[in-house]
């Protein structure tokens, strides 16, 4: 089972003429709320990781020395910005994770309507079912209901979902950059504190890389399952 692709999944959970169409249409309504509710989750988790550039900006160039933290006085809050990064890093995991589960959840909604409610499928009305709510990826469907008008459009609307879908945890990867540069030459900044905040960020990075390259293979496998069983 754990050899299965999503649209092998797919198949055996609708396999056979007698699927109800009752249950079939609450599980696709299902899917898409699904699908509403990870956009919003996956937005929310960029909208934290832009408040936190915004905390470190402040952190940074304000005249906001000291605090009171648990009834003690703590006179330079300044090292609290190596917490930042690696805060910005799990963020931008979780959306991205969001993001892959989307397009797995839209992939199955796809098999899904296609197989048994093709009309769904060919009518390319499936965005009216559910609100857009997040980065288009996380939408129902990748079909435009503008389709009459020129091709450039289409391949415009193709690079927009891409560079909605990834432009968020694009810029808080790269605002990483100026985190350490700032971090490393801040003399009140231990360099051993601030190798220990980057180490880590760098970790969840090539984490995050390692994960959309298993997900890549995943989609693109070698042989099918039967094959590989014959």
């Amino acid at each position: 089972m754990d050899d299965l692709s999503i649209e092998q999944r797919a198949a055996k959970l609708f396999e056979g003429d007698d699927v109800d169409k009752d249950d079939l249409r609450f599980f696709l309504s299902r899917l898409l709320q699904i699908q509403e509710d990870q956009g919003r989750d996956a937005s929310r988790a960029l909208l934290r990781g832009f408040g936190l550039a915004a905390v470190f900006i402040i952190l940074t160039y304000s005249k906001l020395l000291e605090a009171e933290l648990l009834g003690m006085k703590i006179y330079d809050i300044s090292p609290l910005r190596l917490i930042i990064p690696v805060a910005m890093m799990l963020l931008v995991l979780r959306a991205v994770t969001v993001l892959q589960l989307s397009t797995f959840y839209r992939r199955i909604f796809d098999e899904a309507a296609g197989k048994h409610l093709p009309n769904w499928q060919a009518s390319g009305l499936i965005p009216l079912l559910s609100p857009w709510r997040g980065p288009m990826s996380t939408h129902a469907s990748p079909i435009r209901l503008d389709v009459n008008e020129h091709p450039g459009v289409d391949r415009l609307h193709q690079a927009m979902r891409i560079v909605d879908a990834w432009a968020g945890t694009a810029a808080l990867a790269v605002f990483q950059i100026y985190i350490f540069v700032t971090l490393f030459r801040d003399s009140r900044i231990p360099t051993i504190a601030a190798v220990t905040s980057l180490g880590i960020s760098l970790i969840l990075i090539l984490f995050v890389a390692t994960y959309l390259w298993f997900v890549r293979l995943s989609r693109h496998p070698s042989a099918p399952s039967d094959e590989q069983g014959a």
